[in-house]
């Protein structure tokens, strides 16, 4: 099956918001299902940490089956059901052959629907989260990334990193009756989106819909407005320290805030510019500050967060050692203002074309890629199409546009640095 020819196989069921869509793909009996639903949690209020917690609970037993009942029933047809948070919803996606689709819709449908929230199950989960807070405590990576995201992010910002101490108390006086409360209040049939991949002819989308819809009440929410931090920007340079003992490399964060959506047609040429910058180990920052000075073993720059409800940063981050943390920060700041300043050579940038196309393409190979691809662009409001439109959109940005695009995005005078490990 060639790639231009998707959009065109996919059968599609919509009703205003809600979209369920089905592809069939040449793999025998198997079938990856992904979907999602808008819940809205109020980030400054730290509505996110009761749906983590919701999240974790829903595959903990329902009102009819016991975990362990679930488990068994997957476990003897090799399906699986997961369940993530993802920002402004709640995702889930499951893998199975054609002849136990029904079973796990249904399964998919009562864990949605009727959650057990026993207190034992609950109890138990808190402790895992607490677990793993205090092993955060020592990850230099993850410690440098929330402190910078509190830099870059306003409070109601999905990005935003809550401080470990206020999300270690927020995880302690959540109650089961929270969780309870959070689920029948946001839980519900609201920009619900099903992707079907595989082995799937004899079914039709509005049936999938359906059938994991059924007895879910529909929810409405106003629209929110997600902001950066109106003190993102700085005129001159700061750098925040994490002392974490027994850390000899540091993680270091270089960023700021992006007053950009995905949706703006300055996105892909901002993204093959810092993909260039450093994307990949061809990139600039890969070949200057790693094999050319030495002074790491990994550096990379990114677009993060952006989504075409709100704006996201440009961040680089580096790994550095005690002794050459000074240099590696002065030498990458300083190749970050050339790679701004010069007009990016072409080669660079048709190299960075075919990386990103390649991807893509590689993603377009399997089942579970495809699904992942089609609920991003339904969250994200793309239309189908852009599942095969995706490669020519990257082909035909210009070395005008990229260019254009880092000098009016990328500041690196307004850059934030946030370092992690032991001084």
């Amino acid at each position: 099956m060639q790639p231009t020819q998707l959009a065109e196989r996919i059968l599609v069921y919509a009703v205003d918001t809600d979209v369920s869509m089905v592809l069939p793909w040449d793999i025998d009996s198997v079938v990856s299902l992904r979907g999602s639903f808008r819940t809205q949690p109020d980030f400054a209020a730290g509505e996110e940490v009761i749906q983590d917690l919701l999240v974790g609970m829903l595959d903990k037993g329902t009102e009819k089956q016991s975990k362990l009942a679930i488990s068994a029933l997957l476990e003897d047809c090799g399906a699986s059901i997961q369940f993530s948070s993802s920002h402004l919803g709640v995702r889930f996606d499951a893998r199975c052959l054609k002849s136990d689709l029904p079973l796990v819709l249904r399964l998919l449908n009562e864990q949605l629907r009727t959650p057990a929230f026993s207190e034992r199950e609950f109890d138990l989960l808190k402790d895992r989260f607490l677990a793993n807070i205090q092993r955060m405590e020592f990850d230099t990576g993850s410690r440098a990334s929330d402190a910078l995201s509190r830099h870059i992010y306003a409070f109601n910002h999905p990005s935003r990193a809550i401080p470990l101490p206020d999300l270690i108390h927020k995880i302690e006086q959540t109650g089961v009756e929270d969780i309870r409360r959070y689920w029948q209040s946001m839980v519900g049939v609201n920009h619900f989106s099903v992707v079907t991949v595989g082995d799937v002819s004899r079914f039709h989308p509005r049936e999938i819909f359906s059938s994991i819809t059924e007895g879910l009440s529909a929810i409405r929410f106003s629209p929110a407005k997600y902001e950066l931090n109106p003190g993102h920007q700085y005129e001159n340079q700061e750098i925040e320290h994490i002392e974490i003992a027994d850390r000899s490399n540091l993680d270091v964060l270089l960023g700021h805030g992006l007053p950009l959506l995905k949706r703006s047609p300055d996105f892909l040429p901002l993204y093959l510019s810092v993909f260039a910058l450093g994307g990949n180990f061809s990139s600039r920052l890969m070949s200057t500050i790693r094999d050319r000075d030495g002074l790491t073993y990994g550096i990379r720059s990114s677009l993060s967060g952006i989504h075409t409800k709100y704006p996201g940063a440009w961040i680089t981050n580096v790994t550095l050692s005690r002794e050459k943390l000074d240099a590696g920060i002065e030498k990458t700041k300083s190749e970050i203002r050339s790679f701004i300043e010069e007009t990016t050579p072409e080669p660079l940038i048709e190299t960075c074309k075919t990386t990103l196309i390649g991807s893509h393409q590689i993603q377009l190979s399997t089942t579970v890629g495809l699904a992942a691809t089609l609920l991003s662009n339904q969250e994200e409001g793309f239309p189908i199409e852009r599942i095969d439109t995706y490669s020519e959109e990257i082909r035909s940005v210009s070395l005008n546009e990229v260019d254009l695009a880092k000098e009016k995005y990328l500041m690196s005078d307004q850059i934030k640095i946030v370092t992690a490990g032991t001084l």
